[in-house]
């Protein structure tokens, strides 16, 4: 048996280094530089020098470590991404096993999410989307097979957090996840003495990371905030009831809904409005440094937010969470090595999107199956629980921003994929039963 898993992690990741060697070197040769890479560079750059000194707080400094650590040759950022992508595989292949998915099953899983176009593609951008899928595949593979475990180490619990620490510092918003499983397991372990228990090792890096990079930004900046975004991203929420605000707002609102008008005009991305509006210099008469102007759009934001709580439930609802649930794929479709080259990836990523999309559909029928069957048997099942985390990031990340959702959903991807495929397995493929021999 040992000899067969050797033989389909070979194959996983030979094929997976093929698929992405052929796509790199023939196709597209691209290290892709969008707009939020300028930033994560410009912290690497801070990094390399050991100068925060200043710093505005824009990004987090997870990801920019790593960009560090290839001396911010993005050319080397993108290689070693292979080969955190190849090695994420290789977390999938093994957890699939350990949630007694059938190998052969698990072997053609993990080589579909290995070669979809989206990982691949995303494994050339200085984005910060691999590093977040190597993280939580190698947590969620603890995850589950801590579970699978009657006793856990102080030692394991402590590793475990610390590489949510690391997914906290490359993403503040994920600094929610490792509350989540000790939630997980007290409500496994239901007593008034097990609310203290091996488990609370879990949010000890997390935390530190939040809390100590939220510090550094306020030395530099003056405010207390994991990332000077946050007041623009929470006013993005609010761009389809931004003329309902406070009085005290209007200087905010009223460009704020005049470009808005301007956007719809021009079939721009509603979403990124109050982008437009700042870039085009809609408030430089107040001059407000980046970080003062952002605070006060958290300001505006939530004011708005509260006198109108169900245009506000209606934009979560019905904008910001439904697009959570898109597959994103991001490449500069014009600058492939050679004519037409683009439109036959177009053609495998259509077919590969549909089967997302059909996997999404597939995980939320699901998870109130799974969840009363769980109430049933009056146990959370580790299908169950990585549903409700996704459902969770769902949930929560709807609530913070608008614009670019499906970014998102991307690092739990694989999650969706496992969650079905056990589903499927339970509900559907008889399992073989092992006939007892007797003896002669």
């Amino acid at each position: 048996m040992q000899s067969i898993h050797k033989k389909h992690i070979s194959y996983i990741l030979g094929i997976g280094l093929l698929a992405r060697l052929i796509t790199f070197f023939v196709f597209y040769t691209q290290a892709t530089i969008y707009p939020d890479s300028g930033g994560y560079l410009e912290l690497a750059e801070r990094l390399m020098r050991f100068d925060l000194s200043g710093y505005s707080g824009k990004r987090s400094p997870g990801y920019p470590l790593l960009i560090a650590i290839a001396q911010a040759e993005v050319y080397v950022v993108v290689f070693m991404q292979f080969a955190l992508g190849l090695i994420s595989a290789v977390f999938w292949y093994k957890t699939l096993l350990q949630l007694k998915v059938n190998k052969m099953l698990s072997f053609y899983t993990t080589l579909f999410l290995s070669t979809l176009l989206n990982v691949i593609f995303f494994e050339t951008a200085i984005l910060v989307e691999t590093f977040t899928v190597f993280l939580f595949s190698w947590v969620i593979f603890r995850m589950v097979s801590s579970q699978n475990q009657s006793e856990n180490s102080l030692k394991t619990e402590l590793f475990t957090g610390l590489l949510l620490g690391l997914l906290t510092l490359v993403k503040p918003f994920y600094a929610f996840v490792p509350f989540l499983f000790y939630g997980f397991y007290i409500l496994q372990h239901f007593k008034l003495k097990s609310i203290f228990n091996k488990k609370l090792l879990l949010l000890v890096f997390p935390l530190m990371a939040y809390f100590g990079w939220s510090y550094v930004n306020q030395l530099n900046t003056g405010y207390f905030v994991s990332t000077t975004f946050l007041g623009l991203n929470t006013a993005q929420n609010c761009v389809r009831f931004a003329e309902k605000s406070p009085e005290e707002y209007r200087w905010i609102s009223d460009p704020y809904v005049e470009y808005r008008e301007k956007s719809i005009e021009e079939n721009r991305n509603l979403a990124m409005t109050i982008w437009y509006a700042y870039e085009d210099g809609a408030w430089d008469a107040y001059n407000l440094s980046f970080n003062d102007f952002s605070n006060e759009l958290g300001n505006f934001a939530r004011a708005t937010i509260k006198e109108n709580p169900v245009d506000y439930f209606k934009q979560v609802l019905f904008y910001s969470w439904l697009d959570f649930w898109k597959p994103v794929i991001y490449w500069h479709y014009d600058q492939f090595n050679f004519k037409h080259a683009n439109q036959f990836y177009v053609l495998i990523w259509f077919a590969q999107k549909t089967i997302l999309y059909l996997v999404r559909l597939s995980f939320l029928i699901s998870i109130p199956l799974l969840l009363i069957k769980d109430l049933k048997n009056r146990k959370l099942s580790i299908s169950s629980q990585l549903s409700l985390l996704v459902l969770a990031a769902s949930v929560l990340q709807a609530l913070v921003t608008y614009g670019t959702n499906s970014r998102f959903s991307f690092p739990f991807e694989f999650i969706m994929v496992f969650v079905v495929i056990t589903f499927i397995q339970q509900r559907f493929i008889p399992q073989k039963t092992k006939i007892p021999t007797r003896e002669i």
